[in-house]
């Protein structure tokens, strides 16, 4: 394949979108089917510069990533991390949770990304127990990531334990808890997360649901009991994770008490397997809050897009000075180590 010229009007380095559209288009073995799910967009143009440019408009808060020290909490496929250090990050800790996709970023950086070694290091790890060194890092980034963190307090807290002072956390996220709309249409998407039906909904797709996914943890764990029981214990195992289920069950066939734990509605699912929430709603000026006790000087802005093009960039410059975080779809926390 020949050398990827850069689209007009994308601010990514050559090499970035070089190896981005190999990752995708040449996709090393075993890694796992969602990549192309996640980042196949960048193999077009128009959503590439969008794509890009937000990630550059969302740095620019903070004066860039060039010659820091960056943790990515959430690093998902890690393509975030790589834009990060192609433009010029010193060094970026790619910290995620779920194996597939920590490995799959290692599979496909060790194919297309042989430039980043040294640069972009892949860390399994879960945001609540940054595996980081105190005082350390200059950027901590939660991109489309916060929503899933269990203990969003503890990750917090972390913020302040690896950040050198001056240090910035920067969270970004589309599920802005302010808005009454997106706050209806998360609950019924909390339901169909836990219960299903699995399908289209909105701009989801439902997966397997949590009660699904429970039940093949008891199956495993508890593979004398019927599917009777087992559909009646993953209904009352709700929030567990594997772990926690198999405590619970195997107090009970102990002769403890049968579990209670119910799906309630308006409950954030959570994933049996690997512990992380699905689509959790934040008001940013709440966790700014929540920084500024541990010694952040924070800000919360409503979010409204910004990276198609300059005009609707420059229209969410304005509104973000304004009181609007009912309206806005998103949401954005910059906050300084003080």
């Amino acid at each position: 394949m020949t050398e990827t010229t850069v689209p007009p009007g994308v601010p990514a380095p050559a090499e970035f979108v070089h190896a981005a559209r190999l990752a995708l288009s040449r996709t090393p073995e075993g890694v796992d089917p969602w990549f192309h799910q996640y980042n196949g967009e960048l193999l077009d143009d128009r959503r590439l510069r969008t794509w890009v440019r937000a990630k550059r408009q969302l740095f620019d808060l903070i004066g860039g990533v060039r010659d820091k020290v960056v943790v990515d909490a959430g690093s998902g496929f890690g393509m975030v991390s790589n834009l990060v250090g192609c433009w010029g990050a010193r060094h970026v800790c790619a910290v995620e949770v779920h194996t597939p996709m920590a490995e799959s970023h290692a599979r496909v950086n060790a194919a297309w990304f042989p430039f980043l070694v040294g640069r972009v290091f892949g860390l399994r790890g879960d945001a609540s127990h940054l595996p980081i060194r105190n005082a350390s890092t200059d950027v901590v980034l939660s991109i489309e990531a916060i929503s899933h963190y269990y203990d969003v307090d503890a990750f917090l807290a972390e913020c302040a334990r690896v950040l050198r002072p001056g240090g910035h956390v920067v969270i970004s996220d589309g599920n802005n808890g302010a808005n009454s709309r997106i706050r209806a249409t998360t609950l019924e998407l909390w339901r169909r997360f836990e219960l299903g039906p699995e399908g289209p909904f909105g701009d989801h797709v439902i997966p397997e649901p949590m009660v699904s996914r429970r039940e093949r943890v008891l199956r495993q764990s508890f593979p004398q009991l019927d599917a009777g029981r087992v559909a009646a214990l993953a209904r009352v195992t709700s929030g567990m994770d594997r772990a926690q289920i198999v405590a619970a069950v195997t107090s009970h066939l102990a002769g403890g008490p049968a579990p209670t734990q119910a799906y309630v509605p308006g409950t954030c699912p959570r994933e049996p397997e690997w512990g992380y929430v699905l689509e959790q709603l934040f008001d940013g000026r709440d966790l700014a809050a929540r920084l500024e006790r541990l010694g952040f000087d924070a800000r919360a802005l409503p979010h409204f897009g910004g990276a198609v093009n300059d005009v609707v960039h420059a229209a969410n410059l304005v509104l973000r000075r304004l009181p609007t975080h009912r309206w806005a779809r998103a949401y954005r926390v910059v906050a300084r180590r003080r």
